[in-house]
């Protein structure tokens, strides 16, 4: 990521369109690399564990069952993957927006901070920067929503950012966060598949019990234990996602915890409860929300919280109302957690 970001900055010095246009290829690098660890890693189990025959197992029905239940994991890896990587994050609402009027106002005011926060009155924002002051994004030229960065990679503000990620060559954020907890899921899933019922094929193909051509010997053991090393990583991963899922919080969050406008930090500003919390990212149907479809709840502009007292804090404001409007019920403050 830092090699990425100096390049970017030279490449914005010099101004060229080409560079530009080289760095963006780059980029995809890291998710070409993916897929041929994917497609090679297929081909090791597909093929030469159970098509080939150079690993008898006794009943052709189980290399069926073994083909069939993980080529299902793998459908659901790749179409989570392909979600992540290709899914556009969603606008700001143009209620964050400053009109022509209001960037004036901004640039001629002595204190800039008096003009944000009385803009600030109308939206539906609650934390404040670390010095207190409304979150203002000085290149997109809006006040930022709760939960809301500005990504220098991608060069815009995404809704509740968790983090750029080179694997995917995109923010994770609200539009696609369950997809990115869903590839590192059923990416654990498929490797732990291959780490059980490869076992006994890497037994014999390193005791040398099996006839089998010697670079596909190599390329099996090999595959096996690099399979064990992703099996790890993403379960790690995974298992902290889980953390920030559970605790409803991001990665950024979870780094520095927000700042609320009436001062101070709140681990817990967006805790609705394990159960809620889970809904946030998921969804209320539990089958729905193992799939990689869109089941998220909410509109990535407000957030409910332990704070609110009623189900909708900002609905009585007349700029705001169609933000806070389009929030559905499932994600406006609960009156009890």
């Amino acid at each position: 990521l830092g090699v990425h970001h100096t390049m970017a900055i030279r490449c914005s010095h010099s101004g060229g369109a080409l560079c530009w246009s080289v760095i963006r290829v780059l980029y995809w690098i890291p998710v070409l690399f993916a897929f041929m660890i994917i497609l090679w890693g297929y081909y090791v189990y597909a093929y030469v564990l159970n098509i080939s025959g150079q690993f008898p197992k006794g009943s052709p029905l189980i290399n069926v069952l073994f083909l069939a239940v993980g080529h299902c994991l793998l459908f659901l890896q790749i179409a989570s993957y392909v979600r992540t990587i290709a899914t556009k994050h969603k606008d700001i609402p143009d209620e964050f927006a400053l009109s022509n009027e209001q960037l004036q106002q901004l640039e001629e005011a002595e204190d800039s901070q008096t003009v944000l926060i009385e803009i600030a009155k109308t939206l539906p924002v609650r934390t404040r920067t670390i010095s207190g002051t409304v979150r203002y994004c000085t290149i997109c030229e809006h006040i930022k929503p709760d939960r809301c960065h500005h990504c220098s990679m991608c060069k815009r503000c995404v809704l509740k950012m968790d983090h750029h990620c080179p694997w995917v060559n995109n923010c994770v954020g609200f539009s696609n966060y369950k997809y990115f907890v869903l590839f590192l899921f059923y990416t654990f899933l498929l490797a732990l598949w291959f780490c059980i019922t490869g076992l006994y094929d890497v037994i014999r193909a390193i005791k040398g019990t099996v006839e089998v051509d010697p670079t596909e010997r190599v390329m099996v053991i090999f595959c096996y234990f690099l399979c064990v090393l992703f099996g790890f990583s993403t379960s790690t991963l995974f298992g902290y996602h889980m953390y920030l899922v559970l605790s409803n919080k991001t990665t950024l969050e979870a780094t520095q915890s927000p700042m609320v406008q009436n001062g101070g930090h709140d681990k817990k500003l967006y805790w609705l409860g394990y159960k809620k919390n889970l809904q946030q990212v998921f969804g209320t149907q539990y089958l729905h929300g193992l799939l990689p479809i869109e089941t998220s709840l909410g509109n990535g502009v407000c957030y409910p919280s332990y704070l609110d007292a009623t189900l909708n804090l900002f609905a009585s404001t007349t700029r705001n109302r169609a933000v806070s409007e389009d929030c559905p019920e499932e994600t406006r403050p609960l009156t009890q957690v």
